[in-house]
């Protein structure tokens, strides 16, 4: 397993987080893509709150990465 932490603090919205990690890799997307060919690929998303009644929204501009890398948009979700 490889994992990757987005330098963007916690406090910003979740697609910050995301166009951040797609602008490091972006660059790098036919790789990510051979990659597939033999191994799993996917992003981890987790969204941490203290109310039991939040949420996330995620532009369709923030969701390019994972229609160009043909993987499902996965969230965990952690209500502290």
């Amino acid at each position: 397993m490889w994992a990757y932490t987005v330098p963007v603090p916690s406090t910003e919205p979740l697609h910050v987080h995301i166009d951040e990690l797609w602008n490091i890799f972006k660059g790098r997307k036919q790789d990510l893509l051979q990659l597939k060919n033999e191994l799993t690929v996917d992003v981890f998303l987790g969204y941490r709150s203290n109310s039991d009644n939040a949420g996330v929204e995620v532009p369709s501009k923030s969701l390019e990465m994972f229609v160009d890398l043909q993987v499902p948009f996965g969230l965990s979700i952690i209500i502290t």
